[in-house]
């Protein structure tokens, strides 16, 4: 096996954000790059190597999409070996709070299942195989805070989808394993990122008072412990969950 495919990431929602700050780090360690958005405006510095970096305008909610793209990352590089299932919406009132229970529409709870939940399932049927064929992956699902506690900002798609995600998570580790593919989820608490940035300030300050560290986190603390499950360290950790919170939530 040529240890170069084991170093093929592809991260979805990589054009900003915990994305962004995922591939950056996952660049500085050696990996190549795949990086999907439904935007094409990605990190000029990753950009301009072309050598490590391939960038597609894909839509995770597409099939097409996603196995023409990986079609291409085949014929290049082999295949992704490497999965950050990081794409999520989080959808907002004027007020910067979440649709609850008796306010959300059905077509608001559909594009969230669809991008938040769905697409993570597609994206590892997809690249699974990949994996399998050469004994090797790493797959890294985003949750959320919200979670693994008590919330009512984020909305109750939100806070369901992210849920069914840790659900997913261990089932993909108990039933790839044997193949020699791990799989963990990371909950980032409340993090300096455009999505939080709606929430209204006395939630935000309220959240930072809560939070034992009193500060909001950064996408490159996110990103860096999404990174560790794709490193050697992290070899014999699957179907973990890694709050990155700032304390917000103990067991």
């Amino acid at each position: 096996m040529n240890q170069d495919n084991l170093k093929v990431a592809l991260v979805t929602g990589a054009a900003g954000g915990i994305g962004a700050a995922t591939a950056q780090v996952l660049y500085e360690q050696g990996f190549k790059l795949v990086l999907w958005d439904v935007t094409d405006k990605f990190d000029e510095l990753l950009i301009n190597d072309q050598d490590r970096v391939i960038t597609q305008q894909v839509d995770v909610t597409n099939l097409d999409q996603i196995q023409q793209a990986l079609q291409n990352v085949r014929a290049r590089w082999g295949g992704v070996s490497v999965l950050i299932n990081n794409a999520g919406i989080s959808p907002k009132k004027p007020d910067g709070t979440g649709y609850g229970i008796l306010d959300v529409s059905p077509q608001e709870w559909k594009k969230v299942v669809d991008i938040n939940l769905t697409s993570l399932l597609t994206l590892i049927q997809q690249t699974a195989p990949d994996m399998m064929a050469q004994g090797w992956g790493r797959i890294v699902n985003l949750s959320s805070q919200a979670a693994r506690t008590r919330a009512t900002v984020p909305g109750v798609a939100y806070v369901c989808t992210k849920t069914a995600v840790l659900g997913l998570t261990r089932y993909a580790a108990e039933e790839l394993g044997p193949h020699g593919i791990t799989c963990n989820a990371v909950t980032p608490g409340r993090i300096a990122t455009p999505m939080t940035a709606s929430a209204p300030a006395e939630v935000t300050a309220r959240l930072n008072n809560n939070t034992p560290l009193r500060r909001m986190g950064t996408v490159r603390e996110v990103a860096n412990s999404i990174a560790f499950f794709c490193s050697p360290q992290a070899d014999f950790i699957s179907g973990a969950v890694l709050d990155v919170g700032g304390g917000l939530f103990m067991q």
